[in-house]
């Protein structure tokens, strides 16, 4: 699409933004930065291949000295916005000695004397005014975090979102308590520029406003710096605001190994790890559709608190069902989330994924700074159990594939006894014998179906299934009381939780409740091991 055209873009005629910045104090020190942050956000917001908001409908306020230097402007931008209204805040922020005000400053600003700064209620009472379609509020100081609070009262956001019909609202804040400064810009506008100038690789051709936010988010999470907050109102996280000059045509999947990769250096960044083909996208953490074969590559940087990471084994977390602003698990998590079934198709496949380790994980494995390309991992099962949180989530068992290397921590991997052990994964085997003995004791005959299958010949086969995996973190006993001999149908259906047995051994179809009837038993079943793997596997763990 060729950059002249804006379709979905905010009129650059109906639209108005507002940049205000205090880089000069008197009794605090001076911020440089706020003065680039400033200019560079002008030039991105008026550059025509990008937005091209005309320069009479981009106010700039630098180093306002009273309240009507900062907020006069804003009223006029609020009478005049129709379509979209972007005021933006860099300086420092104060909050008062009880915690319950917080403060916009200008360069005589007191903290001794807090009546010498610019109470936020006067600029959120401006944007109320507003009958722009949308709203955009970007405070990067310190403390900005509580302007959500003020923001986020009920009635306060109701009567914000009735101020017109349509309205659309979107606060970003830098962080709760210290905003952080990072070279030429502060840490969290810096994160901003560079997204809109650079653009976003594998994301659409329009950049809404929340996946600038999240992208931003997530670089500054695995940066160890302050982790911005937001809150929204009314579909404003949709809002398309900038063109995406990162934006090209999907490219083929690229799975498997990357060339030279033993000498592969430390990235400093998602955009280096997506410029040497590891790992495409810059927020998400896994690489890769279902659809479109599984995933391609993951990133472990400590994102979740239920990861947990072993050297050549990781537990891995699926995706979706963290508060955005906190971190923490507030909902379910769901198989049908694409990089979920990604990488649940990637058990069935085999295909194995790259996996990138960040400087937030397991400090025993993981980078000081940066990330690390640490080779391909094989996904071997997955399962659902509730999180740290409380609400359930996904795991996921990843196994590397041996490369000659090994890790602090990594399992001893004895040599099997010929003929008798099977390896199921680093230091864990199974015994053939067992396997054999089941088998012969249900004729070959599947638990569930009673099926018998046959080769040419009259030989007859089945497959034995572990009820409670081995290895970690199942550490599942390799005995008959925790085996059943299925058909290969029955056995993989069982293995990715489509079939549980109920405590009275009837087996359950969990796509469609199916009663699938009672399970032929000829050998002692533990039940504590059904239990558990309907725990793990029950498409609603909290019923279990």
């Amino acid at each position: 699409m060729p950059w002249s055209l804006a379709i979905n873009l905010p009129s650059v005629t109906k639209s108005r933004a507002v940049l205000i910045g205090t880089s000069e104090y008197s009794h605090m020190h001076s911020l440089p930065a706020v003065k680039n942050n400033i200019e560079a956000l002008q030039a991105l917001i008026q550059d025509s291949t990008l937005w091209g908001l005309p320069p009479e409908n981009c106010a700039v306020i630098s180093n306002p000295h009273t309240s009507s230097d900062m907020l006069d402007p804003v009223r006029e931008a609020v009478a005049a916005a129709e379509d979209t209204l972007l005021v933006y805040f860099s300086g420092h922020g104060l909050l008062d000695t009880a915690g319950n005000e917080f403060y916009l400053t200008l360069p005589g600003s007191d903290k001794k004397r807090m009546y010498t700064s610019v109470r936020f209620e006067f600029l959120r009472n401006e944007l109320l005014d507003s009958r722009a379609r949308h709203k955009i509020l970007i405070l990067d100081c310190c403390h900005s975090g509580q302007a959500l609070r003020f923001m986020g009262d009920e009635d306060e956001a109701e009567l914000m979102a009735d101020s017109a019909a349509t309205s659309g609202i979107y606060v970003m804040a830098a962080a709760n308590k210290l905003a952080k400064v990072n070279d030429e810009y502060s840490a969290f506008s810096g994160e901003l520029i560079g997204l809109i100038r650079d653009g976003i690789p594998d994301e659409a051709r329009l950049l809404t406003i929340d996946t600038i936010f999240k992208t931003a988010r997530t670089a500054l999470r695995d940066k160890r710096m302050p982790i911005p907050q937001k809150r929204e109102r009314d579909f404003g996280a949709d809002l398309a605001i900038f063109r995406n000059k990162a934006y090209a045509e999907p490219t083929k999947e690229h799975y498997g190994p990357i060339e030279n990769e033993k000498s592969l250096p430390l990235f400093a960044s998602r955009r280096e790890l997506h410029n040497a083909g590891i790992h495409r996208p810059l927020q998400a953490g896994i690489c890769g559709t279902a659809e479109r074969g599984g995933a391609e590559s993951i990133v472990v940087s400590g994102g979740y608190r239920d990861d947990r990471d072993y050297g050549n084994v990781i537990i891995y977390t699926g995706h979706g069902g963290r508060d955005s602003n906190t971190g923490r698990q507030v909902r379910d998590q769901s198989p049908r989330d694409s990089g979920n079934a990604a990488l649940i198709k990637n058990i069935m496949t085999e295909i194995p994924v790259r996996v990138i380790r960040g400087s937030g994980g397991n400090p025993e494995f993981s980078p000081d700074f940066g990330y690390t390309y640490d080779g391909l991992f094989k996904v071997t099962d997955y399962w659902t159990q509730r999180g740290i949180d409380g609400p359930s989530v996904l795991q996921y068992r990843l196994e590397k594939l041996s490369d000659g290397t090994h890790r602090a921590g990594d399992s001893t991997d004895r040599q099997p006894e010929p003929g008798r052990l099977r390896r199921v994964s680093t230091g864990v085997y199974e015994d053939l014998v067992l396997s054999d003995e089941l088998k012969r004791l249900y004729d070959y005959s599947c638990q569930i179906c009673d099926i018998i299958l046959e080769a040419p010949g009259g030989l007859r086969f089945a497959s034995t299934v572990h009820i409670k995996g081995l290895g970690l973190p199942h550490e599942g006993p390799d005995s008959k009381d925790n085996m059943l001999c299925l058909c290969a149908n029955h056995r993989d259906l069982f293995r990715y939780g489509s079939i549980i047995i109920d405590e009275t051994l009837q087996a359950i179809n969990q796509i469609d409740g199916e009663l699938l009837g009672p399970l032929t038993v000829r050998h002692t079943i533990n039940k504590s091991y059904l239990h558990y793997h309907r725990e793990h596997y029950s498409v609603n763990p909290h019923t279990i």
